[in-house]
């Protein structure tokens, strides 16, 4: 055991010296804190809490993700390996594209992409399928970045792609139909210079064209596939028909008035034929009483907005008939058969007779019919002997000689209605007459009691999203007679209404809210526009009335337009 040695008096005085010069201090601290006064108190802490603590830092950046680094090192390693067109490298370039738009990194996603796309074409030709989901997804990126010229310019090299790489499958109809929904598009955007604008709706009706006849061939004639084409015929005759009004409304009157009228007449006949094709495909596969009702509707539709009204009573009629029984008439016991055979046989008549009418073209006598109305109506009377062969492009492209460049490529891109065809179908539509109607009075209300402008088409719809009600912020209410036009318009002032004490503050709150009319030039644009548009006309018991008011709703607010619900 080891032994404590004691310290000596010569050792432990240097060491109690040492330990006393460091305690002294803190004894010395200690009594001048006791010999404070014991009232005084430390100062207060403020606090400014409007100021913030500590400066405001930018957030770090968002670390790129692990997959992009993948990527890149992978394609770093390729090109070092096989060079810049090794072989492969398209695939990973597409990857690469994909996650930057992910990202919403769409500037360097159309970077990539492109180049992926020139390698493709290096190494697997100028017209590899492989081309086409790269030229998909830039085009995607393009059409973030608002690059609508250059879009224009890569949809029409994806056509050419697509026609050499996926003819006579099913992929081939649907990047056609995908191609003329876009040139749909850049119409509506007014690409290109002015001039050559229209020739968006030619190559458009080309691209639905091909789409028909390679659906004709691959599904049969009879087959449903078939509407997805005639849809997008359809639209494309409404722009032809607005088109071609417009180009009569801004060309001064010179003796062309003929040429115009003829121009509409083929118009409105091709319309019509696309229409009855489709209401014969449907009919053809089962469609329902409620489905032929609709189909019949939107031909009176057509004819109702070019404004053939004796056409558009016809098939309104027709509509109404499929979906309303006939009211029950109690028979008299003296009754003889003899009347009652002659009155059958006078009903049977009249279908064959109001069609005679209708192509006779009669119905500019009516007393409502208006002066943008009256060409339509002139158009039946002028080529009432010429049907048939107005129906072909040469006579249309003969009317038009002297027409302005985009009217002539238009009807040069506009195919021969089919003579025969047109027959079949309208003998199809008045098969529905044999049928027995059936009573559905959901559709009835949606179709006939319920004011819709027209076109009844969704990217075509003439006036912007509105409520059925008063919750928007620009209220208006108007009036339709029979023939579906406004009579009555106006914008309703919604004000609020509050109790004051005593009858001063009444007056004054009066005054304050008494209503104000701004003259909103947005708010005149859309009651021009509303006096302007066709509407369908009330139906109430098979003939056409006017309506009561209907109040409407509106929010003109771009950032608000889709919260506005369109109601049925």
């Amino acid at each position: 055991m080891a032994q404590t040695r004691r310290l000596s008096a010569r050792q432990g005085l240097p060491l109690l010296t040492l330990i006393f010069i460091g305690v002294a201090p803190l004894i010395s601290v200690a009594q001048n804190f006791s010999d404070s006064p014991a009232g005084t108190e430390a100062a207060p802490i403020v606090i400014d809490m409007a100021a913030p603590l500590e400066a405001e830092r930018a957030p770090p950046p968002l670390a790129e993700p692990s997959a992009l680094g993948v990527y890149r090192s992978y394609i770093e390693s390729m090109e070092t390996s096989g060079g810049a067109f090794a072989p492969g490298l398209t695939e990973q370039l597409l990857g690469l594209g994909l996650n930057l738009q992910a990202l919403d990194r769409h500037a360097e996603a159309a970077k990539v992409l492109k180049r992926g796309v020139h390698v493709s074409r290096v190494q697997s030709g100028l017209y590899a399928a492989d081309q086409i989901p790269l030229l998909r997804a830039e085009i995607r990126s393009l059409i973030a970045l608002g690059m609508f010229d250059d879009v224009d310019e890569h949809q029409r090299y994806l056509a050419r792609v697509e026609s050499e790489a996926l003819t006579g499958t099913p992929a081939s109809i649907a990047a056609l139909i995908d191609q003329g929904e876009w040139a749909e598009q850049a119409w509506d955007l007014r690409l290109g210079d002015q001039e050559a604008q229209p020739e968006h709706l030619a190559r458009s009706w080309e691209y639905y064209r091909l789409a028909y006849n390679q659906s004709t061939q691959l599904y049969g004639e009879r087959s449903l596939e078939l509407l997805k084409p005639l849809e997008g015929m359809l639209r494309l005759q409404y722009r032809f028909a607005d088109l071609q009004r417009e180009n009569a409304s801004n060309r001064p009157s010179d003796g062309t008035s003929y040429r115009q009228t003829s121009a509409l007449g083929g118009a409105y006949r091709r319309g019509e034929a696309v229409l009855s094709t489709i209401f014969g495909l449907k009919f053809m596969n089962g469609s329902s009483a409620g489905e032929q009702a609709r189909d019949l509707t939107r031909l009176g539709d057509w004819a109702r907005w070019m404004g053939r009204r004796s056409d558009s009573r016809s098939y309104y009629d027709k509509a109404w008939r499929r979906i309303t029984p006939p009211p029950v008439v109690p028979e008299e016991p003296e009754a003889v058969a003899a009347p009652e055979s002659a009155a059958d046989a006078g009903e049977e008549s009249s279908p064959a007779e109001a069609m005679t009418m209708n192509d006779a073209g009669t119905d500019s006598t009516d007393p409502d019919t208006g002066s943008d109305e009256a060409p339509a109506d002139t158009v039946a009377v002028a080529e009432g002997e010429k049907v048939a062969a107005a129906d072909e492009p040469s006579g249309v492209a003969k009317a038009g000689d002297d027409a302005p460049a985009e009217e002539e490529m238009l009807a040069e891109a506009l195919p021969a209605t089919s003579t025969e065809a047109a027959d079949e179908d309208t003998s199809i539509i008045a098969l529905t007459e044999e049928q027995p109607p059936e009573d559905d009075p959901v559709m009835r209300a949606a179709l006939f009691e319920t004011a819709t402008p027209l076109p009844d088409i969704d990217t075509l719809r003439p006036l912007p999203p509105f409520r059925r009600d008063t919750t928007g912020p620009l209220v208006v209410r108007f009036k339709l007679n029979e023939a579906g036009k406004i009579t009555v318009l106006e914008r309703v002032t919604v004000t609020t209404v509050t109790q004051s004490q005593t009858t001063e503050d009444d007056g004054a709150s009066e005054e304050a809210e008494a209503p104000r009319v701004d003259n909103d030039p947005a708010v005149d644009r859309l009651l021009r526009k509303m006096r302007r548009t066709r509407f369908r006309p009330r139906y109430e018991e098979g003939v056409a009335v006017e309506t009561g008011m209907i109040v409407w709703s509106f929010d003109l607010n771009p950032a608000n337009v889709k919260a506005m619900a369109l109601q049925p």
